[in-house]
């Protein structure tokens, strides 16, 4: 599997769990790590960070109770640093705990007190592989994003009347950071109601609000160039905060932009040919009053 030591960064600080951790893999035998192990020991976040920066890990083992560390923060910092490495949390908290690391990101979760040196192994293998299964399917998702976000910035070209010139505008995150940051939040709302409408066969409008949305941005005299702005920063903030479900918000999304730039291109057809339409009275006008 690793034609290599297999450089494990242990974050854990009770010297006692640190040499059991070491005495476990010492009598470890596995096919998979002929190289065998080598553990980097770490008895604080901070200096974990650290050894994150001087070596090449292969998998994280991370105890939530640390001098200057509590709970799943740890792990969120971890996750801030190494989102590519398999992160398996190593405690004695309880199983809610477990289910809420594996929901923020942690590949792995392993109680202290039910430990020997086969399922250890079995932990560090399988975490690595699911990991690598995990990059390669976030690079396929990255590379299928760009496409897809060609695909809007095309659709988003479209004519605007003369008498209202957007292309040339300032955008509306360069311009109007606050309101841009609300409008990231709303979009991120709605796409949660739009998920939870798809899972749980429930009901909240989110065409309606992606119409008021749309709606706003039109008087903002928004391009649809900020809607994929807005769009990919909602995406970004979701996938930090639940790491396990982007892929769903990211499908969920595709839908929910496409949507939300129709109903913004059929607002600026209703604003323009009211436009036109104001200019064409006004010719009237002034031919019946010559």
């Amino acid at each position: 599997m690793l034609n290599h030591r297999c450089q494990i960064l242990l974050i854990e600080d009770e010297p006692e769990e640190i040499e059991y951790f070491r005495r476990l893999l010492s009598k470890a035998k596995s096919s998979s790590f002929k190289q065998g192990f080598e553990i980097i020991a770490s008895q604080s976040l901070e200096d974990g960070l650290q050894q994150l920066s001087l070596n090449d890990i292969d998998v994280i083992f991370l105890d939530l109770i640390l001098t200057d560390s509590r709970g799943v923060k740890s792990l969120v910092r971890i996750l801030e640093f190494a989102s590519s490495l398999p992160i398996i949390v190593y405690t004695a908290l309880n199983e809610a705990a477990a289910v809420k690391v594996l929901e923020l990101g942690a590949i792995g979760y392993l109680h202290k007190t039910e430990i020997d040196t086969n399922l250890l192994v079995y932990a560090i293998r399988s975490a690595i592989e699911r990991q690598e299964q995990i990059n390669i399917l976030k690079e396929q998702h990255k590379q299928q994003e760009q496409v897809e976000f060609k695909q809007l910035e095309a659709i988003a070209a479209f004519n605007t009347n003369k008498n209202v010139s957007l292309s040339n505008s300032v955008s509306l995150q360069e311009s109007k950071p606050d309101i841009f940051a609300e409008l990231v939040q709303n979009y991120c709302e709605i796409m949660d109601l739009a998920l939870d409408e798809r899972v749980h066969k429930v009901k909240h409008n989110t065409s309606e609000k992606l119409a008021v949305l749309a709606r706003q941005l039109g008087f903002m005299q928004a391009t649809p160039r900020d809607a994929i702005e807005i769009h990919t920063t909602a995406l970004k903030a979701i996938s930090t905060n639940a790491a396990r479900k982007s892929q769903a918000y990211a499908k969920e999304g595709r839908l929910t932009i496409l949507e939300l730039m129709g109903y913004l291109t059929a607002y600026y057809r209703k604003y323009f040919i009211g436009l036109n339409q104001v200019n064409l009275d006004n010719i009237s006008k002034d031919i019946e009053v010559d």
